[in-house]
């Protein structure tokens, strides 16, 4: 069975903080928005995208690798 610390953890200070950019088509973007709208309300905490792409990321470092794991498969099907 697989757990997460799922809290989020505060944002790095703009002082040191490595900023990183990802883009997203405008439909896939809402798609995003609509979904992290749906966590916002299934768990009363108020997540932005930064805050969810770094737990999103953290979470596929955890030691089980199920999330690297499914990663790797889907770039294997898609032959990247």
């Amino acid at each position: 069975m697989t757990t997460y610390d799922t809290a989020p953890r505060s944002a790095p200070k703009a002082e040191g903080a490595i900023p990183t950019t990802v883009r997203f088509d405008p439909a896939e973007s809402l798609e995003i928005d609509q979904w992290i709208l749906e966590l916002r309300t299934q768990t009363g905490i108020r997540w932005d995208k930064a805050e969810v792409i770094r737990e999103l990321l953290r979470m596929a470092r955890t030691p089980d690798g199920i999330l690297r794991d499914a990663l790797t498969a889907r770039a294997k099907r898609a032959g990247t």
